[in-house]
């Protein structure tokens, strides 16, 4: 919850955050800022962890299947469109219930050192670091 408040306050524009209170599979930033060169100024974006984070990183991040650039193409990386989850899948049953209408994106996250204070080690202020500098590369 922490690290919730932490990031929200960091990367969202109306400091504005919503997670998955009972098992922790899944935070959204609400309002992340977008950097000029999108279709949006803004987007919401959805972390699903990992079942044994924060010792394992996310992978992967989310955000509105029509976030695209400026011109109207989609942005130069993994951006996966119409996903659908299996919920057969074991992730799924902790997913939130609003998977349709996300596109997955990669973070290739290599050097994790998570710590006890999350000011002090790798954590999801970490990822939404990780997250606005994709967005930074990508436009």
């Amino acid at each position: 919850m922490t690290e919730v408040a932490l990031a929200a306050v960091r990367y969202s524009a109306t400091h504005s955050a919503h997670y998955d209170d009972e098992a922790g599979s899944w935070v959204i930033i609400k309002d992340f800022p977008l950097p000029a060169g999108y279709n949006y100024t803004h987007t919401d974006v959805l972390i699903l962890l990992p079942r044994n984070y924060p010792q394992t990183p996310p992978d992967w991040f989310y955000v509105d299947a029509e976030l695209l650039l400026e011109n109207g193409d989609e942005p130069d990386h993994v951006f996966y469109d119409d996903l659908s989850f299996d919920p057969n899948e074991e992730w799924f049953e902790d997913a939130p219930p609003q998977m349709r209408g996300w596109t997955g994106c990669c973070l290739h996250i290599y050097d994790w050192q998570p710590a006890a204070d999350p000011l002090q080690g790798h954590s999801l202020l970490s990822v939404c670091e990780l997250i606005k500098e994709a967005f930074e590369r990508w436009k």
